[in-house]
């Protein structure tokens, strides 16, 4: 299981891998805490959500100073850009 972005690895752990996994799957479809936390298979809460959110848009980050294809739609969940 490897995700890449403009040629390089991101070195994702298996639950934020399972995270980009649910979102990239269908580009533009909002994906609930709870849709992502299914996928992922753990039981957390919202906060913990969030900040696995925030280490995946780290991580691309890192590789891609422009990165914004992860969309927080505020009270529904979050999207990867179409």
């Amino acid at each position: 299981m490897r995700v890449t972005w403009k040629d390089e690895e991101v070195p994702l752990t298996v639950t934020e891998f399972w995270m980009v996994h649910t979102m990239v799957r269908h580009p533009g479809h909002v994906k609930s805490r709870d849709a992502l936390m299914r996928d992922a298979q753990v039981v957390v809460d919202d906060a913990t959500i969030t900040s696995h959110i925030k280490r995946i848009r780290k991580k691309f980050l890192a590789i891609d100073a422009n990165f914004d294809e992860i969309e927080t739609m505020h009270g529904a969940g979050y999207r990867w850009r179409a």
